[in-house]
């Protein structure tokens, strides 16, 4: 099975039977301790991270490159968001 990557669109299996799917987009994938962390948007705009069992999680669509580049991108920002530049002293 293929690894979920950033701007992946997903399907989550219900919990309950005859409950619809839940869809989402990866909005990053992160390496923990016991395996991979997946941090999903949700369709209804909810976030939540979550290590998917084997079977439960469908990639409905592959990231396309301008989409991945822009996640990483806006990831980017968000780490160094409110580093500022130290002043040089003489």
């Amino acid at each position: 099975m293929a690894e979920p990557k950033v701007g992946d669109r997903i399907s989550l299996d219900a919990k309950k039977v005859g409950q619809p799917r839940r869809g989402g987009v990866v909005r990053d994938v992160r390496q923990g301790l016991s395996g991979v962390r997946l941090e999903i948007e949700w369709d209804d705009g909810m976030r939540s991270v979550l290590a998917p069992g084997a079977g439960v999680l469908l990639i409905e669509g592959r990231a396309r490159n301008g989409a991945k580049k822009a996640a990483k991108a806006a990831a980017k920002a968000e780490k160094t968001k409110g580093k500022g530049k130290k002043a040089k002293s003489k």
